[in-house]
């Protein structure tokens, strides 16, 4: 929706009342609705000569009006999503077309969630997803990123000039495991990043409640909350043993693509000959493919979670009372 779409979209519904609004709004994105309800906010009220051009504007356009000639996907796109609801077209769009599309999520997904997407991720990642959106949500998501990133993301995207389908198709790959992630898969992971972004003193009056009532599932959230970089807080016994568990190829491949930080926090921590042995892996293991780094990322995190739950890991005291 461009500038002059969105007031004359808010201008209608001004003219048409209330209810023939709300019905409208049922049809729309949250963003859309978000557009439009600024803009009617900015207009107030309508003198009577701008009402009836408006709706002579648009009784000339409906009178044209005709699914021939249009985008075709953008038509089933919007006509499914307004005889099912969101949720359900998007289910039935996903199967029409074989796969689930990380693009597509995007556009269902409001701008400050794309940007906290791609806020820390390559500019030319950031700007490849900006040039598949709709140039309106484009440049929403473009305002929610940081002051620091935007003049990088516009430079590589005025020099975007298209991506071999190879590395569009690992695009996908990559936004379908990020959006997978951010959708939690069960209530305990729900409870467990809800948990993570209260604040210090109502979080620590949950758990001190947790304690008491439920030690187990307090564990389970805690678990639930360890990142990659746990890793290097684990006592010594509790690393050996999920060294042990992780396939070495799946643990090589995550650490690759973890930052040197976290590398060189694991080596300071374990015994000279291992931390070699580690190094010299890291050093032989050479190019990866970012898909190949994430999905061993994922997988070394849901184990680091799932022992950690089972009460098979523990972090080193000193890491707990710092």
């Amino acid at each position: 929706m461009n500038r002059a779409g969105v007031d004359k979209a808010a201008a209608l519904l001004l003219a048409l009342g209330e209810d023939a609004a709300a019905q409208v709004f049922r049809y729309l994105s949250p963003y859309e609705v978000g557009e439009i309800g600024r803009a009617m906010r900015e207009l107030g009220a309508l003198p009577r000569e701008r009402v009836e051009a408006l709706l002579d504007d648009y009784e000339a356009a409906a009178s044209q009006q005709t699914g021939i000639g249009t985008d075709a996907d953008q038509f089933l796109d919007a006509a499914l999503t307004r005889a099912l609801g969101e949720e359900r077209a998007r289910s039935l769009l996903a199967r029409i077309a074989g796969t689930g599309s990380g693009i597509r999520e995007l556009a269902y997904r409001e701008p400050a969630e794309v940007a906290a997407l791609l806020q820390d991720e390559h500019p030319q990642l950031a700007a490849a997803v900006l040039a598949q959106l709709d140039r309106a949500h484009a440049a929403a998501t473009l305002e929610w990123l940081p002051e620091s990133r935007r003049e990088e993301v516009v430079r590589r995207l005025a020099e975007w000039r298209g991506a071999p389908a190879e590395a569009m198709r690992e695009m996908e790959e990559w936004l379908g495991r990020q959006l997978q992630e951010q959708a939690p898969s069960s209530g305990t992971q729900l409870a467990a990043e809800l948990l993570a972004r209260v604040s210090p003193a109502a979080r620590e009056e949950i758990e001190s409640g947790l304690a008491q009532s439920a030690p187990g599932l307090l564990g389970q959230l805690k678990a639930q909350q360890l990142a990659l970089e746990d890793l290097a807080r684990l006592s010594g016994e509790s690393r050996t043993r999920f060294f042990k568990a992780v396939p070495g190829h799946t643990l090589l491949l995550a650490l690759k693509g973890a930052g040197p930080d976290l590398v060189d926090e694991l080596l300071v921590r374990m015994p000279d000959a291992a931390a070699r042995r580690l190094r010299d892996d890291l050093d032989a293991l050479g190019a990866a493919r970012l898909a190949d780094i994430e999905s061993a990322q994922a997988e070394t995190l849901r184990l680091l979670r799932d022992m950690a739950a089972q009460g098979q890991l523990e972090l080193d005291k000193a890491e707990i009372e710092s």
